[in-house]
């Protein structure tokens, strides 16, 4: 069957019609064969029995006469006309043997008696047949023949030899007849076929087979053109498709290639399969060299997206980062990063963009500076005032003291606490303000900590008192209870420092000709508790329950709808050229936002303005009136080395320290505090250390220090904690900071905690 399918098509018809032919003439032959050979053999057995019968009956009279020898010649002569009977024997009627008959004396021997009824027995050679000898229904004997079945063989023979003789004839005319009708079948087919190898060589749609019949080839050949003519029609317009793809595909890789923020593509292991020129400027690296890399061994800082892969896919939301701080190759960037799913693609792919806003940040944080320093300055007239009352309550109680020392008048123990009192006051408020004008100039770094308003509304509306102009009047309503918040103070003052100061320009400076100047200013501090209409109103405020709500309210100028739409965009200023950098109410809104709070502002021309800033309630027991957490007092014993150039802050820590229970020893710079601490480091528990020292910092002592002792602990000390010297010693093992000037409580707390691994 095999070897049948891989002939080919007009082989195969030739051999199914040739085999066919055969086999029908084989079968109808075989039925011809079996049919006269069942009436040959009948016809042989009934001359048999007539044989039989003449036999029979003519042996009766002589049977009746008990002539045997009679018989036998009465056999002979009967027989002897038949040459196919070879033996027959007669017997009487007490089945004794009467006469018989030999044709050969090869087969004379007696049969079996094998029945007294009339019986047949036919196989290859012989027909053995035995009858009853009766007349009128009484039995005179039996009948015995044996006959010859050569001459049947060789009739069935012959009509066996002559059907093969007829269906040898037949092959040559069924092979003439099946190559005469293959050739009617196979030729269109073939031409059929070789057209379409010519269609399949060529990819040529547009041939056609002539049509020269009209049947079911005839129809085949129509469907072959109009297939032809239909994928002919479809390759045109498949052609225009991918013209139009191709021009698609090359205009999307044009834009992604030139966009200017980075694209980069991965699947869910990290793989890189798209790296765009954007993504190679940035990182430096070639786009084959990235691709079927892992992106998170190419930028291990990008490490932080990967457990959020999973869930963006599973979640189909976009996930965005702002101003991520992230070094690639050694550089550090400011990045806005989105990674989002490739929703329509075959396999999970997630696409990251990357916008490099370092330029942008660094100069925002310019201008944020440049904000911060016009704040200073409109402040500096009241922070100086403030300051000098500060000096004047410290230089006013100690030369009252050495008065009365100097005159030997007596100086109770009520009077040394209340003078010591008045100058720790002072000096603390002292430190307060340099903190303030540090936090308001420098680069500030966020640290959120619970917070309580009123004292940052007491802070900033002190300074203001004594800054702003006598004809604004300035009103002030606290809440009763500690207003705590999650924040970071010093950027809350700042934001109110600018509502505050724009509020006094409203009702100063950007008053007209001939209008009065001055007016109120109305600061005040309430609890708020949401409700379903205050959500509807604030959709900001999410699921927070209770907000702190600060109103800063003047009767200035106000503002017009027009203008109060863009007051929280940057470089928008009203106040005139010179006057502003129109950054003030862009930085409050962003203060406020990453507070989790939002701002409300109402305003009427001729009116005033008011704004509500709204920030999150926060549960907390432990805040001050200064919002400060207040500590105990910790105490230790052992030895600590001070190391300090200023012999104020020396003495100063020796006796805090000493009180405390430790022992102390002093060195005046770096290298005999490494000295000190190289001849006494077995004792030695913790070094205080100043980072700005003579002859050796305090970077290079603690470089020395590690050399001696790699698990040295030492807690340094500086009046200016946003120093990048500050920042490299913390990084590189320092144990904590803590910055000057300190009281007991911070160095005492600071110097248990250095020893005892706390921070």
């Amino acid at each position: 069957m095999k070897k049948l399918e891989r002939l080919k098509l007009k082989n195969k018809l030739v051999a199914i019609i040739l085999s066919i032919t055969i086999i029908i003439l084989a079968v109808a032959f075989t039925a011809v064969i079996i049919y006269n050979r069942q009436n040959l053999r009948e016809s042989f057995i009934n001359k048999a029995q007539n044989i039989a019968i003449i036999c029979g009956t003519s042996m009766i009279s002589q049977i009746s006469f008990g002539n045997p020898k009679e018989g036998t010649e009465d056999l002979e002569t009967i027989l002897k006309k038949v040459p196919e009977v070879q033996n027959a024997w007669i017997f009487n009627d007490r089945d004794a043997l009467f006469a018989s008959y030999h044709k050969s004396e090869f087969e004379m021997a007696m049969p079996p008696f094998i029945t007294r009824k009339a019986s047949m027995q036919i196989n290859e050679k012989y027909l053995d047949l035995y009858t009853p000898i009766l007349y009128n229904g009484i039995k005179y004997g039996s009948l015995f023949l044996r006959i010859s079945v050569e001459s049947l063989n060789k009739q069935i023979q012959n009509l066996i030899f002559a059907m093969i003789i007829i269906i040898l004839a037949s092959i040559p005319l069924s092979l003439f007849l099946a190559t005469k009708l293959q050739a009617i079948i196979s030729v269109p087919i073939v031409k059929l076929g070789k057209v379409a190898q010519r269609v399949s060589s060529e990819g040529n749609y547009s041939v056609r087979v002539s049509k020269t019949t009209h049947d079911e080839v005839g129809m085949l050949y129509d469907n072959f053109n109009d297939m032809m003519a239909q994928i002919h029609k479809r390759d045109i317009y498949r052609d225009k498709v991918e013209y139009e793809l191709k021009a698609a595909e090359f205009f999307l890789t044009s834009v992604l290639e030139s966009m200017p923020i980075a694209l980069i593509t991965i699947n869910q292991s990290g793989i890189v399969s798209h790296w765009n020129k954007a993504a190679v400027h940035l990182t430096g690296i070639e786009a084959g060299e990235a691709k079927e890399k892992n992106l998170w061994e190419l930028l291990p800082d990008f490490q932080k997206y990967r457990e959020k892969i999973k869930w963006i896919f599973q979640s189909k939301k976009t996930l965005q980062y702002y101003k991520d701080f992230l070094k690639i190759n050694g550089n550090s960037y400011y990045l806005d990063v989105t990674v989002f799913p490739l929703l329509n693609s075959h396999s999970p792919k997630h696409v990251i963009m990357i916008n490099n806003v370092t330029e942008m940040e660094l100069k925002d944080q310019q201008l944020r500076q440049s904000q911060k320093m016009e704040t200073v300055g409109t402040l500096a007239g009241g922070l100086a005032h403030d300051f000098n009352n500060v000096l004047g309550g410290i230089i006013g109680t100690i030369s009252l003291f050495k008065y009365k020392v100097s005159q030997q008048r007596e100086v109770t123990q009520k009077d040394i606490e209340k003078y010591f009192t008045t100058i720790e006051e002072s000096a603390s408020r002292a430190s307060d303000m340099v903190q303030h004008l540090l936090s308001l100039t420098r680069k500030h770094e966020m640290t959120f900590a619970p917070t309580d308003l009123n004292a940052v509304i007491r802070s900033t509306v002190k300074i203001c008192r004594n800054t702003f102009d006598k004809s604004i009047e300035i009103v002030t309503s606290y809440s009763e209870a500690n207003a705590i918040t999650f924040a970071d103070s010093t950027q809350i003052e700042q934001s109110l420092l600018n509502l505050y100061i724009n509020a006094a320009h409203a009702m100063t400076i950007m008053r007209g000709d001939g209008e009065k100047y001055g007016g109120k200013l109305n600061i005040s501090l309430e609890k708020l508790q949401a409700d379903k209409y205050f959500f509807k109103l604030h959709p900001e405020a999410k699921n927070e329950q209770c907000f702190w709500r600060i109103s800063v309210q003047d009767s200035g100028v106000g503002m017009g709808s027009k203008i109060l739409s863009k007051i929280f965009d940057p470089f928008f200023t009203t106040k005139g050229e010179g006057k502003g950098t129109g950054l003030g109410l862009a930085m409050v809104y962003n203060i406020i936002k990453q507070h989790k709070g939002f701002i409300d502002v109402y305003s009427q021309e001729g009116i005033g303005t008011t704004f509500h800033i709204y920030l999150p309630f926060y549960e907390s027991k432990t805040v001050k009136k200064n919002g400060r957490v207040k500590e105990k007092i910790n105490k230790g014993e052992g030895c600590v080395l001070i190391i300090d150039d200023e012999d104020v802050m020396r003495q100063t820590a020796k006796s805090i320290l000493e009180e405390c229970g430790y022992e102390i020893l002093l060195a005046e710079n770096g290298e005999e505090g490494v000295e000190m601490y190289r001849t006494h480091s077995l004792k030695i528990k913790a070094v205080l250390l100043d980072m700005v020292m003579p002859k050796m910092t305090g970077k290079q002592a603690y470089q020395e220090l590690i050399k001696i002792n790699k698990d040295v602990k030492v807690l340094l000390a500086s009046g200016f904690k946003q120093d990048s010297r500050v920042e490299a010693l913390l990084e590189q093992g320092v144990k904590a900071f803590i910055q000057k000037p300190f009281g007991m409580e911070r160095l005492a707390n600071s110097i248990y905690n250095t020893i005892h691994d706390l921070y």
